[in-house]
């Protein structure tokens, strides 16, 4: 049983690792969009407002691969579980 509450631990670090720099990125984003919306309006790139450039190029894609590479690494850890547990 201390296995099991040890792999836990390392979900919940490994979970609180990756989560909350996210959210402090994603909240990151907003601001920045907030604080200088009337010059990232007006930017374009590829004739894309700039914000949604942002949006299409750096928060989906990133949270993607993260997501991906958590749900891998979790799984792993569960797997540990399952070989203790029974």
């Amino acid at each position: 049983m201390e296995d099991i509450e040890k792999i836990r631990k390392k979900q919940l670090s490994f979970a609180l690792k990756f989560g909350i720099p996210y959210i402090l990125f994603i909240i990151l984003m907003y601001l920045v969009v907030y604080i200088g919306k009337d010059w990232i309006v007006k930017q374009k790139i590829f004739s894309l407002p700039l914000h949604y450039f942002l949006v299409a190029v750096f928060i989906y894609p990133i949270t993607w691969i993260i997501f991906g590479y958590y749900v891998k690494k979790a799984n792993k850890m569960e797997d540990e579980i399952k070989k203790i547990g029974g």
